[in-house]
C-alpha cells in the first residue's frame, strides 16, 4: 500500500495483529487499564467496546505465533492485570491507614491481586484460543469465555465480582432495566457480546462477503436498541409512589481519626485517646439523628460499624442511644465480641435494630456479616492458598478491632421491622454479589445495605461500590437503602435510581455530619431474575456456542 492512501480498516487489524509479542503484550495492558474511564463514576462505555476490540484483533495476533496458547494467554493476562490494576487501584489505601504496619505488604493488592485475576483472564482467553478461528464467529467466541471467566471471578476463594462488564451501564438508565431479566451476569454477556462484535469488520481473510463481517455488530446493535426501548418504556411507566420517611447518618472520620494512636507506642495512652474519640463520635451520632420530634423520621440508620466501640455491649453508649431514640428506630452498623467462645474471642462484624427498650433488653434483631473482605476482615492467611503454614510473613486483618479477623455469621436473611415491614441486611461488599441476594431477598420489602468506604478514600472506589449496591435493586425489584461512612449513602428505587433527598450538613466538635432526610419507597416488583436467576444468562451462552460454531464451519 502507498504511504499517502489512507488506512483502511484492514490495515489497522493487520497494524494491531503484526505487533511484536512485548508491544502486544504492552498494549492489551493498556486495553485493560483505559477500561476504568468504563465503569463508575465515569461510564464512558464506548471505551470499553474499543478496548475488547482491540484485543480480539490482537488475539488473531497471537493465534498466528507457533506457540499460539502462550501467546493467547499472555494477552489475556496482561488484559485482566491492567483491568483489575485500574479498576480496583483503591484497594491499596487501606494499606496505608497504619503504613508502620501493613505499608510493607501494599505490593499484595498492587501486584499480587491483579496478577492472580490476571490469570483467570488468562484462561478465559486461551480457551476462546481452541475455538478461535479467522472468521467473524471469533468475537462470540471471546464473548463466551470471557463470560464464562468472569462468572469464575465472581465465586473463586469467596469470589470477588467487581465491574462486571455489564457495569459499564450506569444504574437507573435505560439499558440497566436489562438487569431485572437476567441480572448483572446475563447483561454482562450481551455487554461483551457488543464489545467484541465491532472486531469482526476485519480480520485477516482476503475474502468473506461483507454481510457476513457486519452481521454480529448488526445484530447486537438491534438487541441493545431493543432493550433500550424496553428499559426506557419501563422507567417512563414507573408512577411515582409514597413511602415512609427514613433518616440516613453519617459522621465524616476517617479510620485514623477514629482508631487514634499514639505515636510512642504507649497502650494506655492509645486506650485513653480511643476513649475520648468514641466519646466524640458517638455525641456526634446522637446530634446528628435529632430529637424524637412528631415530624421526624420514624427509621433512622447509621453506617457498617459507626462506632469505634461494641454499641451493644457499651452500657453507656447504649443507654445514650435508646434515650435519645425515644419512639423512633435504629439501625445501626457495629462489632460485636463474644468472649465466651475460647481462647481467643469470636469478633462479628453486625448490624443491629434498636430502639429505646434495648437499653434493658438488648437489640430487637442482629444480623452478623457472612461473606467477610480479603485483608480488611480476614487475615491474609484465612484466603491465601496454604496460608496457615506462611501465616508468619502475612499481614493479619487490616481493621483494628479484631486483628486476627472477625468470624463469619451465617447466611443473610430477612430482618423484621416493628413487626411491620422486613429488609434483607447487607453489610459492606455482601451487596456486590447477586446470588447471594437473589438467594436470600425472599419477600423482603427493601434492601438494607451498610458500608464503611472511608477505608478508600475519596477516589473511585466508594463510587462503584455505590453503583454494584443499585444493581441489586434493579435486579431484585426491590428499593435499597444505603447508608456508607464517607461513601454516597441516600435511598434507591427498585429501578436503581436514586429517590429525591434532603441533605443537611453540620458540624459537631470539628467533626463533619451529614443527615439525608428521604423515602423508602412503598413498592416492590418479582423480577424475571428474581424467579429464573441464571436461566436466561445460560441460554445466552447456549446461542453464542451455535453463533460461533456455524460461523467455523464457514471457510476461512
Amino acid at each position: 500500500m502507498d504511504q499517502s492512501d489512507p488506512p483502511t480498516l484492514g490495515s489497522v487489524h493487520a497494524f494491531f495483529a503484526g505487533l511484536s509479542t512485548l508491544k502486544s503484550i504492552l498494549l492489551s495492558a493498556v486495553c485493560g487499564v483505559i477500561t476504568l474511564f468504563a465503569f463508575a463514576p465515569f461510564n464512558v462505555w464506548p471505551v470499553y467496546i474499543v478496548s475488547i476490540t482491540l484485543l480480539v484483533w490482537l488475539i488473531d495476533g497471537a493465534q498466528e505465533k507457533d506457540k499460539w496458547g502462550k501467546a493467547v494467554f499472555l494477552r489475556g493476562w496482561a488484559f485482566g492485570f491492567g483491568f483489575t490494576l485500574s479498576s480496583m487501584h483503591w484497594l491499596a489505601a487501606p494499606f496505608l491507614v497504619e503504613p508502620e504496619k501493613h505499608i510493607v505488604f501494599i505490593w499484595m493488592p498492587l501486584l499480587l491481586m491483579p496478577a492472580g485475576l490476571g490469570l483467570i483472564f488468562g484462561i478465559g482467553t486461551t480457551l476462546a484460543g481452541f475455538i478461535w478461528s479467522k472468521t467473524p464467529g471469533r468475537v462470540f467466541a471471546l464473548a463466551l469465555a470471557l463470560s464464562l471467566s468472569e462468572l469464575l471471578r465472581g465465586a473463586l476463594f469467596g469470589g470477588f465480582p467487581w465491574n462486571l462488564p455489564g457495569m459499564i451501564w450506569a444504574p437507573g438508565t435505560e439499558v440497566s432495566q436489562i438487569a431485572s431479566i437476567m441480572g448483572i451476569w446475563g447483561l454482562s454477556i450481551l455487554t461483551l457480546s457488543l464489545a467484541s462484535a465491532p472486531a469482526a469488520l476485519a480480520d485477516f481473510r482476503s475474502h468473506g462477503a461483507v454481510s457476513e463481517r457486519i452481521a454480529p455488530i448488526f445484530a447486537m446493535v438491534i438487541i441493545f436498541v431493543i432493550g433500550w426501548s424496553w428499559g426506557s418504556q419501563r422507567l417512563a411507566n414507573a408512577d411515582p409512589v409514597e413511602g415512609d420517611a427514613v433518616r440516613i447518618v453519617d459522621v465524616q472520620v476517617d479510620q485514623s481519626e477514629k482508631y487514634p494512636t499514639d505515636p510512642g507506642g504507649n497502650i494506655e495512652v492509645t486506650y485513653r485517646l480511643r476513649e475520648i474519640a468514641a466519646g466524640k463520635i458517638l455525641g456526634a451520632y446522637l446530634t446528628a439523628m435529632g430529637s424524637d420530634f412528631p415530624d421526624e423520621p420514624r427509621l433512622i440508620v447509621w453506617p457498617e460499624a459507626a462506632l469505634p466501640v461494641p454499641l451493644l455491649q457499651d452500657p453507656n453508649a447504649l443507654d445514650a442511644v435508646s434515650f435519645r431514640l425515644g419512639e423512633r428506630t435504629l439501625i445501626a452498623g457495629t462489632a460485636r465480641v463474644d468472649r465466651y467462645a475460647g481462647e481467643i474471642p469470636d469478633w462479628y462484624n453486625s448490624l443491629a435494630i434498636i430502639d429505646a427498650n434495648s437499653r434493658l433488653r438488648g437489640a430487637n434483631a442482629i444480623y452478623d456479616k457472612n461473606r467477610l473482605v480479603p485483608f480488611g476482615e480476614l487475615a491474609a492467611a484465612d484466603f491465601i492458598p496454604f496460608g496457615h503454614s506462611i501465616s508468619s510473613i502475612l499481614p493479619g486483618a487490616l481493621q483494628q478491632l479484631a486483628t486476627s479477623g472477625f468470624t463469619p455469621g451465617p447466611k443473610t436473611s430477612p430482618l423484621e421491622l416493628n413487626g411491620e415491614k422486613t429488609f434483607l441486611p447487607l453489610i459492606c461488599y455482601e451487596a456486590l454479589f447477586s446470588g447471594l441476594v437473589r438467594s436470600s431477598v425472599e419477600d423482603s420489602d427493601f434492601l438494607v445495605n451498610i458500608s464503611i468506604d472511608s477505608w478508600f478514600g475519596g477516589a473511585i472506589g466508594p463510587e462503584q461500590h455505590f453503583a454494584h449496591a443499585r444493581y441489586r435493586a434493579i435486579e431484585t425489584g426491590r428499593p435499597l437503602v444505603r447508608a456508607a461512612n464517607m461513601g454516597r449513602s441516600g435511598v434507591v428505587d427498585l429501578y436503581g435510581r436514586e429517590v429525591n433527598s434532603n441533605t443537611m450538613y453540620s458540624n459537631y466538635e470539628m467533626l463533619s455530619l451529614t443527615i439525608i432526610d428521604t423515602i423508602i419507597p412503598n413498592q416492590k416488583n418479582n423480577t424475571t431474575y428474581g424467579r429464573f436467576g441464571l436461566m436466561i444468562s445460560f441460554v445466552l451462552l447456549g446461542l453464542l456456542t451455535m453463533f460461533t460454531m456455524s460461523y467455523n464451519r464457514c471457510p476461512s
